[in-house]
């Protein structure tokens, strides 16, 4: 049995000039800041999501969530996002393409393709149901915020 995956990333906070600047090392191109740390990591969270869907939506494989270590800081993936690139890796790792999914869901082609390209109007359900079909099972973890 695999173990359960949570789907955090290490961000960097630093103090530049009374701003903090947060980057993430596994995403390069994923920058925000802010006056204050709370809302350092409300943009952090938000820039997390929109770089993952960004690499959906441009093919690219989304680096495993890993956790922070040193000073860095554990930033949550958005439930949703997180189980699109989960599925997304699932059907890397299972060699499932989309058709061959859409089959398997009685689906079409395009329904499942807007599940893996990052595309928008995707809800939780369909998701969870394609994880299902490859095998995989979802679970939430509810925790306070730091």
């Amino acid at each position: 049995m695999k173990t359960m995956q949570t789907w955090t990333y290490p961000a960097v906070f630093e103090r530049i000039d009374g701003e903090i600047l947060v980057s993430f090392p596994d995403f390069p191109e994923a920058l925000t800041g802010a006056a204050d740390e709370a809302e350092a990591v409300a943009l952090a969270i938000d820039a997390l999501e929109e770089v993952v869907l960004a690499y959906l939506a441009d093919g690219r494989d989304v680096p495993e969530p890993r956790a922070a270590s040193g000073d860095q800081v554990e930033i949550p993936l958005d439930p949703l996002t997180a189980a699109r690139a989960a599925l997304v890796g699932a059907m890397k790792e299972e060699h499932v393409t989309n058709a061959a999914l859409a089959r398997q869901m009685e689906r079409s082609e395009g329904a499942i393709r807007r599940l893996t390209n990052g595309a928008t109007g995707v809800k939780i359900d369909t998701v969870l149901d394609a994880l299902a079909a490859l095998g995989r099972r979802a679970q939430l973890s509810i925790g306070a915020v730091a």
